[in-house]
């Protein structure tokens, strides 16, 4: 690409950004399509065992070093999020699951939105430029990027925190090799508050914003395959697919789950139900939505155990003098 093809960057970044807010996105920003911010950090936490079983995130390590990796000549990361309901996704036995796997898998969901907007603005930008856009499982380092580009930042749960919106945030990318002009971070804002890591129901957040995913619920009840560990399993309680806890002390989440919510939740499957699933049933149900991550056998087994584990609690209440 030539820079007298290119469109101009100003009328690039305001066209990107409109079509991205006609597909619902509620933040934009601008990053340089550099060495992730912070990547050794990263590259610690991996070389520490940190991301247990996880041998992907290993795998991908090179890549998600720079957005050249998933487009070459990239010049500018369009770092975008979209909200997901923030109200608790429970079933009427107690059964807890993750809020951002309501509704459609937000992988497809996500990145047809962004394509959408991508296109548009292709219409309407003259000039030849190429990009790409990306969804969770591109190896990109996405929370540092959107970071760096002003979404919000990186509190000490890990999660991006946007001071209007909290965490309860989807993100995507554009990556191309426009230059657009980038935007500025925000101020790190949790200060001294300690809630996640005091909240979190195994530890699992040793220090701020570092993340041990070996104790980790979500880890075990989302990414794990297999039989759970004996000394997991009577920790889980609730949960059945993935874990709100730290998301769910945190003040910048407050204002949003204290408001009525926009629309009424679905209703979440008991363990009951759950454990009853059979092929059929289990695609309708769970078959386009982030809960077939899991998959059937894996959200059964998570069934099973939280029981096991809410029915220990309990006797063990039942028992105490």
């Amino acid at each position: 690409m030539t820079a007298e093809r290119a469109p101009d960057r100003l009328l690039a970044t305001r066209i990107l950004r409109e079509e991205a807010e006609r597909e619902g996105f509620t933040r934009f920003g601008i990053a340089r399509a550099e060495a992730a911010p912070r990547f050794e950090r990263y590259e610690r936490w991996v070389a520490a065992r940190l991301h247990a079983g996880m041998r992907y995130l290993e795998d991908t390590l090179a890549a998600r070093r720079s957005p050249v990796s998933v487009l070459h000549g990239a010049r500018s990361v369009v770092c975008l999020a979209a909200p997901h309901p923030p109200e608790p996704w429970t079933a009427p036995d107690g059964s807890a699951y993750a809020r951002y796997a309501r509704g459609p898998d937000y992988h497809g969901s996500l990145r047809q939105r962004a394509q959408r907007a991508l296109a548009r603005a292709r219409e309407r930008l003259p000039g030849t430029w190429a990009s790409r856009v990306c969804v969770d499982s591109t190896p990109i380092a996405e929370r540092a990027f959107a970071a760096v580009a002003g979404l919000g930042w990186i509190g000490k749960n890990g999660c991006l925190i946007d001071p209007i919106q909290g965490s309860y945030l989807l993100l995507a990318e554009i990556v191309t090799d426009l230059d657009l002009p980038a935007d500025a971070p925000v101020a790190e804002q949790c200060g001294t508050c300690v809630r996640c890591l005091e909240a979190c129901p195994t530890g699992a957040l040793t220090s701020p914003a570092v993340l041990d995913a070996s104790r980790c619920i979500a880890y075990w009840t989302i990414e794990h395959t297999g039989p759970l560990p004996d000394a997991q399993k009577p920790l889980l309680g609730d949960h059945v697919f993935g874990c709100d806890v730290c998301q769910e002390v945190c003040p910048w989440n407050a204002p949003l789950t204290a408001r009525p919510p926009d629309r009424p939740a679905a209703d979440a499957p008991p363990r009951a139900e759950v454990l009853a699933m059979g092929r059929g049933a289990w695609r309708r149900r769970f078959g386009k939505t982030a809960v077939n991550r899991a998959a059937r056998r894996g959200l059964q087994r998570n069934a099973a155990v939280s029981a096991g584990a809410v029915a220990q609690a309990m006797n063990r209440r039942e028992a105490m003098p």
